[in-house]
């Protein structure tokens, strides 16, 4: 029966220190946290920039734009149920003018980030043939791994898995894909990568990764959560920040809840695509449609982003201070230019022990363990926000460094 598997998995995963519990925090911003009244410096969160604790319900509904307009806080239906609503439209064309798509490119908005990866592939590979691969980064988010593993379980494709950043480990499987006489039949390829990896903070080579993929004649698909916002011109994302186009890659997936500090996801890609996903990707066609309060919210951020240069010039300061002052610390930081900064302690218990240790002295850090990350690769996924100051910084500094 149920209730003894779950029994019995749930005492071996606490056994080995991996189970997680959900905690109810009283506040959460993107410096600060507390919970049962005791407030902690907040190096967990994700709002890179700071903008979703500048930028409450009072402020989004005070802006004059939108505080005589009736933005609902649900779409009450799929899009293609009720139809969209003009704040959506108004999300994607600034989306698209951002990311500089060509007038031959469109945009389609998701509930979430995992939504979108996983509406995007599941579509992509929906019929069951042996002419479909897909091959992922081995470090990709979890949705993408899931939704790969779905669609090849269902015979949709086969997947493979490249060694993480490493292009010669992406070329030798196309390369192989195109001569093994068993898989000569191969012609629907798709790439994955992202743009900033969420549990190493690395990025790849994506000029060389594009070439590689156009070399094969595979798509190339860029999940790039954690870079928009943040890299690139006025925050427009990693393929900016490499100095490419948007038309060097086929298929681009922005989410709203790390800088843009909204919630959401979008797609963008060619108008042939996203009317094929119109059609045929179920997250999308099944799904009640984003907030048009959470549309507006991302809206109001992402004008912010681009307008105050400010935030993405205080975030790297604050990571180039975090980087030099961790130097000298007895554990390893991973190689990140990114406010994703990994300290990799290895062990899952000592891991959990360095997280409880800094909580008991103001400082909440999270642990990250098997099967998040790889077993004997736990590690504290340290997050700088432009809104820490260097006094918090020095804390966490010398907590981790005792």
């Amino acid at each position: 029966m149920f209730d003894s598997i779950i029994k019995d998995k749930l005492a071996q995963r606490d056994n080995l220190g991996l189970l997680r519990r959900r905690i109810v925090a009283d506040e959460i911003s993107a410096a600060y946290l507390t919970v049962d009244n005791k407030q902690y410096i907040n190096f967990a969160s994700n709002d890179y920039l700071g903008i979703a604790s500048d930028n409450t319900a009072e402020t989004l509904l005070a802006t004059e734009k939108y505080k005589d307009k009736h933005l609902t806080a649900g779409a009450m239906a799929s899009p293609l149920v009720v139809g969209r609503h003009k704040i959506h439209q108004e999300l994607e064309q600034l989306l698209l003018d951002w990311v500089g798509a060509p007038q031959t490119y469109d945009c389609l908005l998701f509930g979430s980030g995992y939504s979108a990866n996983t509406g995007v592939i599941s579509a992509l590979f929906n019929d069951k043939n042996k002419d479909a691969l897909l091959v992922q980064d081995k470090f990709n988010h979890a949705s993408l791994m899931d939704v790969g593993r779905n669609s090849q379980a269902l015979g949709h494709c086969r997947q493979l898995r490249f060694m993480h950043n490493d292009l010669t480990s992406l070329a030798s499987i196309l390369a192989k894909s195109a001569h093994d006489k068993s898989a000569r039949d191969i012609q629907n390829k798709l790439v994955v990568t992202e743009g900033v990896f969420s549990m190493d903070g690395d990025q790849p080579d994506l000029l060389q990764l594009t070439q590689i993929s156009k070399a094969n004649n595979a798509w190339l698909m860029l999940d790039d959560a954690h870079g928009i916002g943040i890299h690139g011109q006025n925050g427009a994302g990693s393929l900016s920040a490499q100095k490419m186009a948007l038309t060097d890659c086929d298929i681009l997936v922005i989410t709203f809840g790390k800088a843009i500090g909204a919630q959401g996801a979008a797609v963008i890609a060619t108008k042939q695509t996203i009317e094929y996903l119109t059609n045929f990707s179920r997250d999308y066609i099944y799904s009640t449609h984003l907030s048009p309060l959470q549309s507006a919210a991302a809206i109001v951020n992402i004008k912010n982003i681009q307008a105050d240069d400010w935030r993405r010039e205080k975030l790297a300061e604050n990571i180039e201070y975090f980087k030099t002052h961790m130097s000298q610390c007895k554990f390893t930081l991973a190689n990140s230019n990114s406010p994703i900064q990994p300290i990799i302690i290895g062990d899952e218990t000592k891991a959990v022990q360095l997280s409880e240790q800094l909580k008991a002295n103001g400082v909440w850090a999270s642990a990250m363990r098997y099967p998040t990350v790889a077993k004997q690769q736990a590690r504290l996924r340290i997050t700088i926000s432009a809104a820490h100051s260097k006094q918090q910084l020095d804390q966490l500094i010398q907590q981790v460094s005792a």
